[in-house]
């Protein structure tokens, strides 16, 4: 069996200068996207041929230059967390379509967006992230029963924010699936995410014995929750910062 820790938390907040690499733990970046809406010409010169393939088939300009930021964004990131430079960053995808780090294994990321946010974790041990927007004009009724258990739908349904706890469970549910890289599956009724200490099947974690899951307000209407694979976490340390907006600054940062 293995053992899976759910709670509420809120981040100290920070400006970002430099990652120490003899310290690498739990990192979180908050992107506010429209900020760097101005840069997209030239952050796409960060990107791989490939990455600039998949940038050119989204259909609507919001959504390609979502990925151009977070892309971008996520390879400064990544090339300042190894000491390599940009140009060395190449991001590939395991069989369950997890994405890593070619050149250095070791080093463990995870990316997600929602509107006009989004959220980067880097850690030293798997790493899983999910931001969602609180849609109040969503109707999830009729999904509840293939995501949650009795137990959760109950709690749902009888918060005093519906919409809220609903995300904070769902957002938990996706974190945590993205750290073990097993993907979306029909067992997310039996993962749980109601706070405090669950024991459960080490297969429904991906063989981890250990997976903690915090889950923090981002900005308004905006939930997000991290998962990740560590015994030893103390929550009194994870830190969210904020970027650079400027090339230069965030030049300085990615070894360009």
């Amino acid at each position: 069996m293995s053992r899976l820790y759910c709670d509420t938390i809120e981040l100290s907040n920070a400006h970002f200068n430099k990652l120490s690499q003899n310290k690498l733990g739990i990192n979180l970046f908050k992107i506010e996207l429209p900020a760097y809406y101005d840069l997209v010409p030239m952050l796409v010169n960060y990107l791989s041929e490939t990455e600039l393939q998949r940038a050119e088939k989204y259909h609507f300009v919001k959504d390609k230059n979502r990925f151009i930021i977070s892309r971008s964004l996520l390879k400064i990131l990544l090339a300042q967390t190894s000491g390599l430079n940009i140009s060395e960053i190449q991001i590939e995808k395991d069989e369950n379509k997890k994405p890593y780090l070619s050149i250095n294994r070791s080093i463990h990321f995870n990316v997600s967006h929602a509107e006009n946010f989004a959220i980067i974790a880097i850690n030293k041990a798997a790493v899983g992230v999910d931001v969602e927007y609180l849609n109040k004009d969503f109707d999830y009724s009729e999904i509840l029963s293939h995501v949650f258990n009795n137990m959760e739908i109950e709690t749902i349904l009888n918060s005093n924010n519906k919409d809220h706890t609903f995300y904070k469970y769902w957002t938990r549910k996706e974190a945590i699936v993205k750290a073990t890289g097993k993907g979306i599956s029909d067992n997310l009724p039996l993962i749980p995410s109601s706070d405090g200490c669950h024991s459960i099947d080490a297969e429904l974690l991906g063989g981890f014995q250990n997976m903690n899951v915090l889950s923090f307000n981002l900005d308004k209407d905006y939930i997000a929750s991290l998962a990740f694979d560590d015994n030893n976490y103390n929550s009194d340390k994870i830190t969210i910062y904020s970027l650079p907006t400027s090339l230069e600054d965030l030049m300085l940062l990615g070894n360009i």
